[in-house]
């Protein structure tokens, strides 16, 4: 029987192959010196547990708290920027985050009708006077005085305390104030040929010669523009140094000459361009009430130089002769009018070039310090 059954010997030797490794098995067991597992130490347990949940809402509500507070309180002085309502490239180059003044300053903008673009209108205007003075050289001027055909200005200190005395102040004042002066001054004279007056002065003049501060106390002159440009070129006049800071009163005297101020010759229907070119006036006082938020001082005449097309489309605009003293506004400024529309500018079939000139000033409301 077994040798007809090979298998089942091999089967009883597994049987009892296992039972053996069985009994081994439970042997190893038997020993104590393993502790249970109910027996291990818990104690990180509790530590592992405040570590796992999430933070609790409460933990970062903070965070929200400081970012909303923080947004809610730059917005009024965002809004305080606005001047004016903005036209076509009002903002083109307005500072991303300026310092907001306290109180906006009033933008004195004045212009003149537009003229034929000319790149020696200023040598001809010299020319002129140069002709005019030697022509009428031997004739009376008014009140019996030598003909003069230029306006003039007269410069006097009537008080100076500190380190610099009167005398000198004054000596430099009228040397280097002079042309500075008589710009402003022509400039209204081409708007008013008959426009005279005086303006009074306080000046804080820094040891150097600087002057820190040039306030207006009086004027009998009309027109603002003029007042505000000659306050702006004396707070950049270099005086008369002193061992300490000086204190000045300057009396300036404006004065027609014995001949009108030459004025150039106005482009064809200048009233209607000029109306036209007014319409983007809003605009322009906000590129310029941008600029003074970092630079108070700015100011001054600013020319633009237009190529128009028979159909009124702006074909190019460009800064003239006349360098206006901050760059952004002038780039500001040429964006608005890049975009603007000019109709009836140039007629019959050939473009139209012509200079318009704008003069900036600005003064603080009253009650601003």
């Amino acid at each position: 029987m077994l040798s007809r059954s090979p298998v089942r010997p091999a089967i009883a030797c597994a049987v009892l192959a296992l039972a053996s490794t069985s009994a081994l098995c439970a042997a190893a067991a038997t020993p104590p010196a393993v502790p249970p597992v109910a027996e291990i130490p818990v104690a990180p347990l509790p530590t592992q547990k405040r570590r796992l949940p999430p933070l609790p809402p409460a933990e970062t509500a903070p965070h929200t708290t400081v970012t909303t507070t923080t947004t809610t309180t730059m917005v009024p002085s965002l809004a305080a920027l606005t001047v004016e309502p903005s036209h076509v490239g009002a903002t083109e180059l307005m500072p991303a985050a300026p310092t907001v003044l306290s109180t906006p300053p009033h933008v004195v903008l004045v212009d003149e009708l537009p003229f034929r673009a000319s790149h020696t209108h200023a040598r001809e205007l010299a020319e002129h006077e140069h002709e005019h003075a030697a022509h009428h050289s031997k004739k009376k001027g008014r009140h019996g005085r030598p003909f003069h055909p230029a306006p003039g200005i007269g410069v006097d200190i009537n008080d100076a305390t500190g380190g610099a005395g009167a005398a000198d102040v004054q000596r430099t004042g009228r040397n280097v104030g002079y042309w500075p002066f008589r710009h402003c001054y022509e400039e209204g004279l081409r708007r008013d040929q008959h426009m005279g007056g005086k303006v009074d002065l306080d000046l804080a003049v820094a040891p150097g010669g600087g002057v820190d501060r040039a306030n207006i106390t009086g004027a009998t002159l009309h027109d603002e523009s003029v007042v505000l440009c000659v306050a702006r070129e004396a707070a950049h006049l270099a005086l008369t140094p002193g061992e300490s800071a000086t204190s000045a009163k300057m009396e300036l005297t404006l004065s027609t000459g014995d001949e009108p101020v030459p004025e150039p010759h106005p482009m064809p229907h200048a009233d209607e361009l000029r109306e036209s070119l007014r319409a983007s006036w809003p605009a322009v006082k906000q590129c310029y009430a941008g600029a003074l938020a970092k630079h108070a001082d700015d100011g001054g005449r600013l020319e633009l130089h237009f190529h128009v097309k028979p159909s009124g489309e702006i074909a190019e605009v460009a800064e003239g002769d006349t360098r206006f003293g901050d760059v952004e506004v002038t780039r500001c400024v040429l964006g608005v009018y890049r975009g603007a529309k000019l109709p009836g500018v140039a007629h019959g079939s050939h473009d139209a070039s012509f200079v318009y000139a704008l003069h900036l000033e600005a003064r603080p409301e009253q009650g601003a310090k």
